[in-house]
């Protein structure tokens, strides 16, 4: 979910064979009482650091190792195979069988330490991971959402406020119908048309006349990346899959049946993309939708990203995970960020997930863990301890909770609105979660590149690169082909 521009692996699984003498990998003598594999890049730094302190307050040396792309289940898969395999390994919930049928997953209730059990039966059932008995399998590193980013400043500016408060709690629980309104009058500030009003949540807001330092630069209302089919085929197309599927599981247990009714979502969805790419910023001015629109100098993510953090747009569809991204170009903006729901082109009507509503998807956010730390079954018991009382330190200490949420930046998964981060969009991220504002991150459990090849692949090919309005029955043909195939993929 983070962008795709990923750090490279300091060495391949073939090398980090080769080299089993250096880093005790694949050799039968140890100079560790702990090995860790980690596959955050962005923390690559910082975890060796947290295990040097690990190791003054405890004695336990920790060896931990980092690889960042692609590949890294190919590297687990080498280092598991060797003779001094890692006890404790960071895998994603879509890696999850594939370990757990292989016997390298310690559950839960096989857990010694009583004080590791508390923790993983505190998980909120939504971010466990768990297998078929129920029974919790990992730790979540940290928990990642996203949403419509905002700068609050532009928003006093755009809409002559004082303060973005009330605007925003009102967007909170806006409509789709307000939302739309919302967008037209913002375009039309952007052109020189101010004094509009616009209602959200039933309250008015009016448009100033005048543009300000803050956004003098606006040529579009969002920053899209059309280049990317990640940003839209997976997270985009994710509204859609809440509407039919509670969580992930029932997502990837989904029938032919199931996905059927994923049609009408789907393609409302898709319409509002067609509405949102009518406004979007560029580097150099507005977008249109053609050639240019796929072009990844101009809509790549991170020019789209650039795009936003420079003032141009006032809305970008990103994670919390940008926020470094932007402090590095505009440190001001990135401190004054917030995250704020995607509406929805829904009716109750095309909802068929239980407990689900249209209110509630349109004031909410889709969560997800993106790594667990699972503990290797096949370790000996006396490594097996070691991992459960580092997981313990890590989220107990004040030292690793430091390291959690201060020098790893993230989130953790029991973190609640009395933990003020850095990060603006995290603490964004906390209010949804402590009030129960969350989505499920379902579209991981797509069969594979799924969304990329075909629901993405048809907005990427026809429609982004089409300057027209979207003809409906173009879009419900894509739809129909791409569930198709996912259809013809599940075995009944």
């Amino acid at each position: 979910m983070r962008a795709k521009k990923l750090v490279a692996c300091a060495l391949s699984a073939a090398m980090m064979l080769g080299l089993a003498s250096m880093t005790g990998c694949g050799s039968a003598k140890k100079d560790y009482d702990l090995y860790i594999y980690n596959t955050k890049s962005e923390i690559a730094d910082s975890i060796q650091d947290l295990c040097k302190d690990y190791e003054t307050e405890t004695g336990v040396k920790v060896k931990v190792y980092t690889c960042g792309t692609q590949e890294t289940m190919e590297t687990l898969r080498s280092e598991m195979n060797s003779k001094n395999y890692p006890t404790l390994y960071a895998i994603n919930q879509a890696q999850f069988t594939e370990w757990n049928e292989g016997g390298f997953v310690l559950p839960s209730t096989s857990v010694k330490n009583e004080e590791l059990k508390s923790i993983y039966d505190s998980i909120p059932e939504s971010m466990q991971l768990a297998d078929e008995s129920g029974a919790s399998c990992g730790i979540p590193y940290n928990v990642e959402g996203y949403g419509l980013i905002a700068d609050t400043q532009m928003i006093c500016d755009v809409f002559g406020l004082d303060n973005a408060d009330a605007f925003v709690a009102d967007y909170r629980s806006a409509n789709y119908e307000e939302f739309t309104g919302m967008i037209k009058a913002i375009d039309d500030y952007i052109n020189g048309k101010g004094g509009e009003k616009v209602t959200l949540s039933g309250n008015a807001y009016t448009t100033a006349k005048d543009k300000t330092a803050t956004t003098e630069n606006m040529n579009g209302v969002f920053a899209i990346a059309g280049a990317e089919k990640w940003t839209y085929a997976n997270h985009y197309t994710n509204y859609a899959l809440n509407a039919v599927f509670p969580n992930y599981n029932a997502t990837a247990a989904a029938t032919k049946e199931d996905v059927d009714k994923l049609e009408e979502p789907l393609v409302k969805m898709v319409q509002e993309l067609d509405m949102l790419s009518s406004y979007t910023a560029g580097p150099s001015g507005k977008v249109e939708r053609g050639s240019e629109y796929i072009n990844s100098t101009v809509t790549g993510y991170d020019q789209a990203v650039q795009t936003f953090a420079e003032g141009k747009a006032m809305f970008i569809k990103q994670g919390n995970w940008v926020y470094g991204t932007i402090a590095g170009v505009d440190a001001d903006k990135a401190s004054r960020l917030t995250m704020l729901p995607m509406k929805v082109n829904l009716e109750q009507s095309d909802i068929s997930a239980e407990g689900v509503t249209v209110d509630k998807m349109n004031s909410s956010i889709p969560e997800f863990v993106s790594q667990y730390y699972v503990i290797n079954k096949k370790d000996s018991e006396e490594e097996q301890k070691a991992a459960e009382d580092f997981l313990v330190w890590l989220y107990t200490s004040d030292t690793g909770k430091d390291y959690i949420t201060n020098k790893f930046a993230f989130v953790p998964f029991n973190a609640d609105e009395s933990e003020k981060l850095e990060n603006p969009l995290s603490n964004s991220l906390v209010y949804y979660m402590s009030n129960d504002l969350v989505m499920g991150n379902d579209f991981d459990a797509f069969p594979e590149s799924w969304g990329l090849n075909t629901i993405g692949a048809t907005i990427q090919e026809q429609l982004f690169t089409n300057p027209d309005q979207w003809d409906e029955n173009t879009i419900r043909t894509g739809v129909e082909d791409a569930l198709t195939k996912w259809k013809d993929s599940i075995k009944e």
